[in-house]
């Protein structure tokens, strides 16, 4: 199929055999028939190189099987990626996968006369030992500032194994950095962003392993923040840059004791209006809103207001219509159930289809917050109906189908207020909007019910 882009991906190994086949077969079973795998391994010691050699054995026109002692991670890619042809790249460590169909997509996706020449999907961490397990990887991408300013999340959000670019991009950027292993995949990104947009497809794409051998277990959050700083930093350009002033006063404005001590005027702030001690809280609240304007938004005000109902304000501040999502807003199901301010969702109903139901489940946190949201359903741009939960349990709200049956239809879920985690918790770097979680799905016929996933998947 000539009209299909060459992909090569470079895979770095090294005593990872016990992972490595599930890593190989993901990329077979893309069944992309113009793809170029390069197996880079570092000399390992254990099952890896002859795991490797087997696939190559079996899928000669694939896989690409080279064996030497490197100086690390950054040596290894340098070496995959000087080997490759292909006009798009990527890579994939030895513990990663990719789901099925990713490559198609990618090869769709990136295009030059376009403007499009890097793209990234969404990743899911799997494996054992880490709490991140289940949950989905920040998927989003705002601009080179935002991607340099990581101190204002606290981790990258562009997902390694889910990323891809033209290789223009390698050539005008450059090699990895041999002298920098950790974290080397946001300090090429950086370089990247520098001169490129990321643009997001939001769809999950890859799998990212968490264990306890795995470089992303072996140093804190706080450790590898530091280094992702270290890392931003080289990007920052010369001194007289207006993108450089701009990074340090964010990078000032965001220091780290700047938001613990913002985190220690929020719990006083708390406690006060607990309390009822209305001028100590407002007292806090300011010096907190001083010190970090975000944690005073999302901790304090934000769930003041939703929990006293002030319904105009919530729709001013929290709501908008139909009409879609904001650009890169994550408008699916994450795998730990949550859903966002607006989850879409198209479906082809069947030519019996009744009604189509949503059912969630509204969970207020720790310490009253959350108490109260509201839930408005749409079909094609229309309201179906409201509903305010302020129990916790489970809601659902739904929509007649007997006017769409036979035809394609979208429907939107509007929920408000979200929360981020990472600002209500204190040792939590979850940094998503959340409102609900989604228990299902589904479109009621005649017969019997349908999951809408189902039928959006047969259609």
């Amino acid at each position: 199929m000539p009209d299909l882009p060459l992909i090569s991906i470079v895979v770095p190994s090294y005593n990872q055999g016990h992972f490595l086949g599930e890593t190989l077969q993901s990329l077979v079973d893309q069944d992309y028939p113009r793809l170029e795998v390069i197996v880079q391994d570092g000399a390992s010691t254990d099952n890896s190189v002859a795991l490797a050699e087997d696939f190559a054995r079996r899928y000669p026109g694939i896989f690409q099987v080279f064996s030497a002692k490197d100086k690390g991670h950054a040596q290894a890619l340098n070496r995959g990626f000087a080997r490759t042809k292909g006009e798009i790249l990527g890579f994939l460590n030895s513990d990663d996968t990719l789901y099925p169909g990713v490559l198609q997509r990618v090869a769709r996706e990136i295009d030059p006369p376009r403007g499009r020449y890097i793209v990234f999907g969404r990743s899911l961490f799997t494996g054992e030992g880490s709490k991140y397990v289940g949950v989905e990887h920040p998927a989003e991408f705002h601009g080179a500032f935002e991607h340099l300013a990581i101190w204002k999340r606290g981790f990258n959000t562009v997902p390694q194994p889910s990323t891809f670019w033209h290789r223009s991009v390698y050539e005008r950027c450059g090699d990895f950095d041999e002298t920098r292993n950790h974290g080397l995949d946001y300090l090429q990104f950086c370089n990247f962003a520098r001169s490129y947009h990321f643009h997001k497809i939001d769809e999950l794409w890859s799998t990212y392993r968490m264990h306890s051998a795995s470089v992303s277990s072996n140093k804190t959050e706080d450790q590898w923040l530091d280094i992702s700083i270290g890392h931003s930093r080289l990007h920052w350009g010369p001194w007289w840059s207006p993108l450089r002033w701009r990074l340090s006063l964010s990078h000032w404005f965001h220091n780290k004791h700047l938001h613990e001590r913002a985190r220690h005027h929020a719990r006083r702030a708390e406690a006060a209006f607990a309390e009822k001690r209305s001028l100590a809280a407002s007292g806090e609240f300011f010096r907190t809103l001083l010190l970090s304007p975000a944690m005073a938004w999302h901790r304090l005000l934000q769930p003041l207001l939703a929990g006293k109902g002030l319904h105009f304000a919530e729709k001013l501040l929290f709501r908008r219509g139909a009409g879609g999502a904001e650009p890169g807003e994550f408008t699916g199901r994450h795998a730990d159930s949550w859903i966002g301010p607006l989850y879409e969702e198209t479906f082809v109903a069947p030519a019996d289809a009744r009604r189509y139901v949503i059912a969630i489940q509204h969970c207020r946190l720790e310490g009253g917050r959350h108490a109260r949201i509201e839930t408005e359903l749409f079909l094609e741009g229309r309201s179906q109906g409201k509903q305010v939960c302020t129990e916790e349990g489970r809601y659902e709200l739904s929509a007649d189908l007997h006017r769409h049956a036979g035809k394609a239809c979208r429907v939107e879920l509007h929920t408000s207020p979200f929360f981020i985690p990472r600002f209500l918790n204190d040792a939590s770097t979850d940094g998503r909007k959340l409102c609900a979680q989604l228990l299902e799905s589904r479109v009621e016929t005649n017969v019997r019910p349908v999951s809408a996933s189902a039928v959006a998947a047969a259609g």
